[in-house]
């Protein structure tokens, strides 16, 4: 940038001077007095992308509000590749300001190189429109006498006095389609949907081949190994394509340490979770939920339900008891013979020994039967916690349940319970919200091993139950498989996650990662328990399946009919 691009004059104060009179945003027509030192830092911050960053970059900090920022080394070294290379690909941890490093230079670059076009992209609009929210508050801060003038300034983009701009676009397969681009920033590329990412690629990579000196900076967190994420980066660090690698880790950032990374994992609830988010770890798709050695321990606890009814529909391992502690995880389905909806109950008693006591699955009951079924099982148990997942037709079983029935102890989980249109009893199904529910479910059962699993159809959801390349879990595409035991099975331990806990019981006692080790139920009045034993025949034949309801014999009954009876098990009364 020439410095003869500024008008040197004494500073005006007219409104004309600035963006629709922000003091904050001059425009071409601002005027302004330099002094000797500031001609010697626009020079200085013109040709050196790193004084720049470190003496007029602001950011907000969580702590102290706007302040400039303080750059680490691992962060210099990323900007000098940004500087130094056309197409740099970052891997990097949680947390060590990856976002803050593109706008640094996404701004530098807009303020001091005329006539350029800087496009950040990013999986989400909303994300996109945060990160540039961070370069209009950087540009806001730079001292007037420093930055070019505005000439458009709005939520998605601005364009500068000197020509150059920054926009925002999203991961659609269009994206950038069109345009030239001069600096290409994608954020978070391990991300975007397998299906979607090919046909956007295509879109935005002929932005920057169409010039000699345009730039490409991807900075994400690793998501698997079938992405293009995945795929530039290890052949980038094999010296197989053209893009500059670079790798930031947890702890170079200064202050985390080994306690740092102990009690991360104590907050993050395990530590294949911590090595996912800052790890830096490419875990391969297809990864079972649970672990070699919990399925082991299953092959052990496994055996047949104690007393069978509904039609087989609904299996029970042990008699529901006055003094034990119930939980319930509700998967609701449409009831059209596809998915099913399943009700899960385990014994939370001892927190050392979860056990799975009941199980309730119908691909055929609507939602509305299945309200009622729900709260024939729960008053069976007590009617203990119930987290009941409100997704599609869910969403009606739980507002009878709250709302005409007074049920009270439904487990209120969703993404962003602070925001009105998720402050809604039951749990909504979001990524974020199945993806701590997994989390949760796999340090009881993988890291502890203090769930015992009776049901054999559990076990075998479980088992085709992976983690897909997006991150997202759900039962294995290909085969004939659900997961609506396994969703089910996931709520119904999700009250053992702290804030969730902490909302319906008396924590007595923590492990050493924090979690509940030892539970009081609160006082809700006298729990009402109406044993199935008294609703249902519990006579077993002889292969194990219940002897059907006694009848009595009519006037109107046939000879033939009653023997055709007896033969297939009823008995007279």
């Amino acid at each position: 940038m020439e410095i003869n691009t500024y008008v040197f004059a004494v500073k005006k104060t007219k409104q004309q001077g600035y963006y629709l009179g922000n003091k904050h945003l001059p425009t071409k027509d601002a005027e302004f007095e330099w002094t000797p030192k500031m001609i010697r830092e626009i020079k200085k911050s013109s040709g050196n992308l790193l004084f720049f960053a470190e003496n007029f970059f602001t950011i907000v900090n969580l702590d102290k509000g706007r302040d400039k920022i303080q750059l680490h080394k691992c962060q210099k070294r990323v900007l000098r590749a940004l500087r130094d290379n056309r197409f740099n690909i970052v891997l990097a941890s949680r947390q060590i300001g990856k976002t803050t490093m593109m706008c640094i230079y996404a701004l530098w670059t807009a303020c001091f190189n005329d006539d350029q076009r800087i496009l950040i992209v990013a999986n989400k609009e909303q994300t996109a429109i945060n990160i540039f929210k961070r370069v209009r508050i950087a540009y806001e801060e730079l001292p007037n006498w420093l930055k070019p003038g505005v000439e458009e300034y709005g939520k998605t983009s601005m364009l500068l006095a000197n020509g150059s701009s920054v926009g925002i676009s999203t991961t659609s397969s269009d994206a950038g389609r069109g345009d030239s681009c001069n600096v290409l920033v994608l954020d978070e590329l391990a991300f975007i949907d397998n299906h979607l990412v090919q046909d956007f690629w295509k879109s935005v990579y002929p932005i920057i081949s169409s010039s000699k000196k345009s730039k490409i900076f991807i900075a994400s967190t690793p998501n698997g190994t079938t992405n293009l994420f995945y795929d530039l980066y290890s052949k980038a660090l094999k010296g197989a394509n053209n893009w500059k690698a670079s790798r930031v880790d947890w702890w170079e950032i200064p202050g985390r340490d080994d306690q740092w990374k102990d009690d991360t994992i104590k907050s993050l609830g395990s530590k294949q979770a911590f090595d996912q988010e800052f790890g830096n770890q490419f875990i391969e798709p297809g990864e079972t939920a649970i672990a070699d050695a919990a399925l082991d321990k299953f092959k052990i606890t496994l055996s047949e339900p104690k007393y069978i009814f509904d039609e087989g529909k609904y299996l029970l391992w042990d008699e529901p008891t006055p003094e034990k502690i119930y939980t319930v995880g509700v998967d609701v389905a449409e009831g059209v013979g596809e998915a099913a909806s399943v009700i899960q109950v385990m014994d939370i008693t001892d927190l050392t020994n979860i056990e799975q006591v009941a199980v309730y699955r119908c691909d055929t009951i609507i939602p509305h039967a299945f309200t009622s079924k729900l709260v024939e099982i729960l008053s069976h148990w007590g009617n203990p916690v119930a987290a009941v997942e409100r997704n599609n037709c869910g969403a009606q079983v739980v507002d009878v349940l709250r709302n005409d029935i007074g049920y009270e102890k439904l487990v209120h989980f969703s993404p962003n319970m602070d925001k009105e249109k998720y402050n809604r009893p039951g749990v909504i199904a979001h990524t974020n919200t199945k993806y701590k529910g997994v989390t949760n479910m796999r340090y009881w059962v993988n890291e502890l091993m203090c769930v015992s699993l009776r049901d054999k159809h559990t076990v075998d959801e479980l088992k085709t139950f992976v983690r897909y390349p997006n991150g997202t879990w759900s039962a294995q595409k290909g085969v004939d498989t659900h997961d609506d035991r396994v969703m089910a099975l996931i709520w119904s331990l999700i009250v053992l996650e702290n804030t969730i806990t902490e909302k319906h019981f008396e924590i007595i006692e923590r492990d050493d990662n924090e979690k509940p080790l030892m539970l009081n139920q609160l006082d809700y009045g006298t729990k009402q328990f109406t044993s199935p034993l008294t609703l249902y025949n519990t006579e077993f034949g002889e292969h194990g399946s219940p002897i059907p309801p006694l009848m009595s014999m009519t006037s109107s009954s046939e000879p033939g009919d009653v023997d055709d009876l007896l033969a297939n098990g009823y008995q007279f009364l």
